[in-house]
């Protein structure tokens, strides 16, 4: 779909009208070069195949950075973000825009629900749904959404949109893209990550498939389920549970994992895998839809099992 789109977008430019003109024999100079009209084919031809590798390269670039830097709330930490701040802080001393939280932190924010999610996904991927649970202040913070925070509504697909234009314009526009083209790629581009998005993400947490009117629904790209790359990105996010959000922040497009130096493979994050209550321990929210082969969380025993401790330690960050 994103190839075709890429084929398609110089049908969105207007064809100027021919022109004639009278040719004057004019006297040859040798400072005069025409350009071959073969070099400019070849930017056009150039940027069609430059355009899918370089969007899908600024969409994982997007999905690490919202994933690892705003939905795990990692701007509240100690790092050269907050440090920035505090020096604007200083030099504006009364502060009114800036609400220090006590510690060493100037602006708070808040991750949109993800590391609720996170507190609530066993290693199994199934979520949590017991008494003691659903007491939790987080628990309630997540009712609701009928997806728990795991679904691409149209809101944040429209809002991810947003996102890829600072980088999206200037570098297709380097590719000889036009807005009109350059929308013509990017556009298609995002539906199919939201599809892929919420094919792979609430299923895989045992939720509903998300139909059309919630967002890009899921039943279009369920044949994927039976593919490599779906096995291969199921175990990415699951691995990324698995660690407690410190690790595989690509979910549909890995990339950028890879070259920060924050992707582990499965062989290492399944050794780390914790127990999961047995039938008789706690309630469900679904049974996750996995495909074979993926690694399982060890299950307690029916009749074995004691109770847990269900505090939301994923909740427990050092804040700086």
């Amino acid at each position: 779909m994103l190839f075709a789109a890429v084929l398609v977008a110089p049908a969105f430019v207007v064809p100027s009208a021919p022109h004639r003109t009278q040719h004057v024999a004019l006297p040859a100079s040798p400072q005069v070069s025409r350009a071959d009209p073969g070099d400019v084919q070849m930017v056009g031809l150039f940027g069609k195949i430059a355009a899918v590798p370089a969007l899908y390269a600024l969409m994982s670039i997007n999905e690490y950075a919202t994933h690892r830097w705003y939905q795990h709330e990692e701007f509240n930490r100690d790092h050269v973000f907050q440090r920035f701040c505090q020096r604007v802080a200083f030099w504006f001393r009364k502060r009114p825009l800036f609400r220090p939280d006590g510690k060493r932190n100037v602006i708070k924010i808040r991750g949109g629900g993800h590391v609720e999610h996170h507190a609530e996904t066993y290693d199994d991927m199934s979520l949590k749904k017991d008494p003691k649970w659903r007491q939790t202040k987080f628990a309630a913070s997540l009712d609701e959404d009928e997806f728990r925070g795991t679904a691409f509504t149209w809101p944040v697909t429209g809002l991810m949109t947003i996102q890829m234009l600072p980088t999206t314009l200037p570098v297709f526009a380097l590719l000889g893209f036009g807005l009109l083209e350059t929308f013509a790629v990017l556009l298609p581009g995002m539906l199919v990550h939201a599809l892929v998005w919420n094919m792979l993400h609430p299923p895989m947490h045992g939720l509903p498939e998300v139909p059309m009117s919630v967002g890009a629904p899921s039943w279009p790209m369920t044949k994927l389920r039976n593919s490599a790359y779906f096995k291969y990105i199921y175990e990415n996010h699951q691995g990324h549970h698995v660690l407690g959000g410190r690790c595989n922040y690509n979910v549909c497009c890995p990339l950028t994992d890879h070259l920060l130096g924050t992707y582990v493979p499965s062989h290492v994050w399944s050794a780390k895998m914790r127990a999961v209550p047995g039938p008789d321990a706690t309630e469900r929210w679904g049974v996750p839809v996995e495909p074979s082969g993926v690694p399982q969380a060890p299950i307690i025993a029916e009749g074995e099992a004691t109770e847990l401790d269900l505090t939301p330690t994923a909740l427990l960050r050092e804040d700086a």
